[in-house]
């Protein structure tokens, strides 16, 4: 039981490191003071892609297939594949025009809706407040990949609106695990506590680099 805990917690690992490795130097470019023309070129290679299928734009295949771990066997995308795509193109969508950055550690998903909620003060607004939980529960029940990432995309560009960042290695992690039907309870129960959590006493102190644990993924030889 340790040695598959080990293994599947080093895979999820090399997933998140890949993520970094991808999306946070395109960041600091982006945000540098010296920034030229080919990181803002980049992000738009990546947005331009964000509803297209991996591999579908060869100017990306250099930031979402090499390299990344577990990849496909056959012409099927794989499940790191799948989530490599989706979270790099996002981050585009995130980031575009955004002078501070969007992939910050330690938010979840949950944890940005919460946020989401408090910049709205939608707290206080019941309306607001439906409307916002309605899109967030229309991803925790979304029943195919594709209706996942576009409701992800939907969320994304509320979050851009009102400056709120996202974990992008996290997420990642969490979209393997959503491929997985055995998995996904797990991942609803995470972004729902997260999001809960506005609700707590003391809640509104927490620091903008709250954390949570960093959860399993899927077993490695289920990530192809």
């Amino acid at each position: 039981m340790t040695d598959t805990h080990e293994r599947t917690q080093g895979t999820a690992d090399e997933l998140a490191q890949f993520i970094r490795s991808r999306l946070k130097p395109l960041q600091r470019q982006y945000l540098s003071p010296k920034r030229n023309g080919s990181v803002d070129s980049r992000l738009a290679q990546l947005r331009h892609a964000v509803t297209g299928a991996p591999g579908e734009s060869a100017a990306i295949w250099d930031l979402t297939l090499d390299g990344v771990p577990r990849p496909g066997r056959t012409d099927v995308p794989s499940a790191t594949e799948r989530a490599a795509h989706t979270v790099c193109t996002l981050y585009a969508l995130h980031q575009q025009a955004k002078r501070t950055p969007m992939f910050v550690d330690g938010i979840s998903i949950g944890h940005a809706m919460r946020r989401l909620l408090r910049s709205h003060n939608a707290g206080a607004d019941p309306e607001r407040e439906g409307s916002l939980r309605l899109r967030f529960d229309a991803l925790l029940t979304a029943e195919s990949y594709e209706e996942l990432t576009y409701h992800l995309r939907g969320l994304v560009q509320q979050f851009r609106a009102a400056d709120v960042p996202l974990d992008y290695a996290r997420l990642a992690q969490d979209l393997v695990s959503l491929q997985r039907p055995h998995r996904v309870a797990g991942v609803r129960i995470r972004w729902g506590r997260d999001y809960h959590r506005l609700h707590l006493p003391g809640a509104d102190q927490e620091a903008d680099g709250d954390t949570t644990e960093t959860p399993d993924t899927t077993d490695p030889e289920e990530l192809s």
